[in-house]
């Protein structure tokens, strides 16, 4: 399911609930959305992903499908990743309880960060989002060229 984009500060309550954004309740129940699956995305450096659970079989399970059970690119990935799932169930007031594992594990506490991303969205706890976005800008430079105008503007001056 593709979510419209949103970016925002969330605020965890002390039961370790989280009150999704507005736009994304009503996405989720206009789709008939009562559960989400929960993954840890970045093991103690990341946050939280949050995927319905169609998009949960078909993105997280459908890496290692038809992967090689004892390879250890697919041991590493289940053990890092799929291992950390757990399904959260949507209350009536459009709040999820995040697991207290899950908590630990994304050092979430009571400002959070989260944000849409393709077929999922994502909360982090603030310090760490910071920090992820330094590193994803760091490899933006990196893949587009530091300093290289990416969307160069057009030519000007007088037509040949």
């Amino acid at each position: 399911m593709q979510f419209d984009e949103f970016h925002c500060q969330l605020i965890l309550d002390p039961k370790g609930r989280l009150t999704l954004p507005a736009p994304l309740r009503a996405t989720l129940k206009q789709s008939k959305v009562s559960t989400l699956v929960v993954v840890a995305n970045q093991g103690k450096r990341g946050g939280l992903s949050f995927f319905t659970p169609e998009d949960y079989r078909r993105v997280v399970k459908g890496r290692v499908r038809d992967a090689d059970p004892f390879a250890r690119k697919t041991v590493n990935y289940v053990r890092a990743i799929d291992s950390t799932s757990q399904t959260v169930s949507i209350d009536g007031n459009g709040r999820v309880r995040v697991p207290l594992m899950l908590r630990k594990l994304a050092g979430l506490e009571r400002d959070l960060r989260a944000f849409s991303a393709m077929d999922w969205f994502e909360v982090w706890n603030e310090q760490r989002w910071e920090e992820a976005f330094d590193r994803a800008m760091d490899g933006w430079d990196a893949d587009t060229g530091a300093g290289v105008d990416f969307f160069p503007a057009p030519p000007s001056g007088d037509a040949a």
